[in-house]
């Protein structure tokens, strides 16, 4: 017969092995977003504690998601808070973007045809395969016959797409027509290349500027051997003359093109600025809100880099085609573009309690 007192033992240090496995320690960041939920204004709601990079539908009713950097889209309403998956019909080799055109369709950035689970981000600066998955027949992505390096840009206004080429260094436009159902790019063209320029600059495309898009959004990054992206600028070029325009013109910082605003007036941005210089380019980031009229002048949203130090930032932030909501990530110093969740930053509340209190800015 067996010790009692030994299987007492026993039992407990199964306990404790099991604790360890399942219960993260209180520093995880895992544990951090519903208790930060409560120091923050009313302005913040969480809409989901999983998930990464957001973007709106057609609708502003549901935000699409990734469940991982390189995973699976997911949809979720905004009112009912229903997911569903949107793209487990079919077989894959990871989608690193999902993004919402003017008529319902997706645009997809996929990986090979194959997955590599010990270097899940392989296809991430190799090339991502793009495809369209109509809203319709969520079975059969469509293949563009296009690669890109990072997130492609959508126009909200009609079938108009930008990407950037691999190397990240020149960016095409083309237009999306429908034969028999089946998509096609036209009127495909380079829209920018710096071939010439360092071999240390970096080009991602971002936003049609709204309501013409006249103009399309992108970050220029620049940097050394060890990091080409750890500074940036926002930019915009304008799509009849080519003319480039700097707005962020901040160049000891980082400054990432996120979403736009309907009306074109601002852009939302991932910035540094608010850090000493010494803890600059390195993506100790948060958001902003940039008014696009060349002065320069930014809005910061939210502090968890501050208050969060090493451990979370606030990013990927976009715009509802309303201008009533922004779908922002709870991003963690894990690499980039990840993050645990994503939440919801009211705008009209936030504009109610800024002129309550009389001063510009109330982000926390």
């Amino acid at each position: 017969m067996k010790d009692p007192r030994s299987m007492s033992m026993m039992n407990k240090f199964i306990k404790v092995l099991l604790f360890a496995a399942f219960c993260p320690p209180p520093d995880i960041p895992a544990q951090t977003i519903e208790s930060l939920m409560k120091e923050l204004p009313p302005y913040f709601s969480i809409l989901t504690t999983w998930g990464v990079r957001p973007d709106w539908d057609e609708t502003s009713e549901n935000v699409y998601f990734l469940n991982k950097i390189v995973g699976d889209v997911f949809k979720i309403n905004v009112k009912t808070r229903e997911v569903s998956c949107v793209t487990g019909g079919f077989y894959h080799g990871g989608i690193f973007r999902a993004q919402c055109l003017t008529n319902g369709d997706l645009l997809l950035a996929m990986g090979g045809d194959t997955f590599d689970a010990k270097n899940p981000e392989r296809d991430r600066h190799t090339g991502l395969q793009l495809h369209l998955l109509r809203k319709n027949d969520l079975k059969h992505p469509l293949p563009l016959g296009e690669m890109c390096e990072e997130g492609p840009a959508v126009s909200k206004q009609q079938m108009k797409i930008a990407w950037t080429l691999v190397g990240q260094r020149e960016i095409c436009t083309a237009d999306i027509v429908y034969e028999d159902g089946v998509p096609r790019l036209i009127n495909k063209r380079l829209l920018l290349s710096y071939q010439d320029s360092s071999a240390y600059v970096r080009l991602e495309t971002q936003d049609f500027r709204p309501p013409d898009d006249r103009e399309l959004i992108f970050t220029h990054y620049w940097g050394d051997e060890r990091d080409a992206y750890h500074h940036s600028q926002t930019c915009g070029i304008d799509l009849q003359n080519g003319k480039i325009t700097d707005y962020t013109h901040i160049p000891d910082s980082y400054n990432e093109a996120e979403g736009i605003f309907p009306d074109g007036r601002y852009a939302m941005i991932e910035s540094d600025r608010h850090q000493p210089m010494a803890l600059r380019n390195q993506y100790k980031l948060d958001v902003y809100k940039l008014k696009l009229d060349g002065s320069g002048k930014a809005e910061r949203l939210a502090d968890f880099s501050i208050r969060y130090p090493g451990v979370l930032r606030s990013d990927n932030p976009v715009v509802d085609r309303q201008g009533k909501f922004i779908a922002v990530q709870f991003g963690f110093m894990a690499g980039a573009g990840d993050g645990r969740g994503i939440f919801l930053f009211d705008l009209d509340k936030y504009e109610a309690m800024k002129a309550k209190a009389g001063t510009g800015d109330t982000a926390p």
